[in-house]
């Protein structure tokens, strides 16, 4: 446990003013509210490792920078304001590494529409250059798993990405192809 008494100090440390990772308490918090939600058979977020805990954190964010509702099934589209901040970058390049990782991290990343968020993402923050790459590494990461690709492929994301003249966009277009 760190000095707030979470077990998630195995999250790696964050510099001053950063503002990712999440502290361990505000991981623990949501993943728990996440798991009282009835998707946890009354597990805790105690009882996963810290970075699958801090994935779902990551996942769950996303969700709600895209203007969704973290707590519903599936992600259909904004119910509520979006918004784009250091955190969600952090989320953003997390569940990127992960993905690019994890063949298990890239089986579950559609189950709830996250190909419907991260075109969201981009049709919102087309003007953010960083949003913008973060989420074409996510495509690019998602789409080594051949069903990630069909929904990602469903999306807007290769009409809105096409244009840009930039390594992560171009990848993540030809990923789509």
């Amino acid at each position: 446990q760190d000095r707030r008494g979470s077990r998630f100090s195995a999250v790696p440390t964050r510099a001053a003013g950063m503002s990712w990772p999440p502290d361990g308490t505000k991981i623990e918090e949501c993943v728990n509210k996440i798991l009282q939600g009835g998707k946890g058979k009354g597990k805790g977020a105690s009882d996963m490792p810290p970075d699958v805990a801090l994935t779902m954190y990551a996942a769950h964010l996303l969700v709600r920078a895209a203007g969704g509702d973290d707590g519903a099934a599936t992600f259909e589209g904004p119910v509520g304001t979006p918004f784009m901040d250091d955190e969600v970058l952090g989320a953003l390049a997390h569940l990127a590494e992960r993905a690019e990782e994890s063949e298990s991290t890239r089986e579950k990343l559609c189950a709830r529409g996250m190909e419907k968020v991260i075109d969201h993402l981009v049709q919102q923050n087309m003007a953010h250059t960083d949003a913008v790459d973060r989420c074409s590494r996510l495509v690019v990461a998602a789409c080594v798993h051949p069903a990630n690709k069909e929904k990602f492929a469903e999306t807007s994301l290769r009409s809105s990405l096409q244009p840009l003249e930039r390594e992560l966009p171009k990848a993540a277009v030809a990923a789509l192809s």
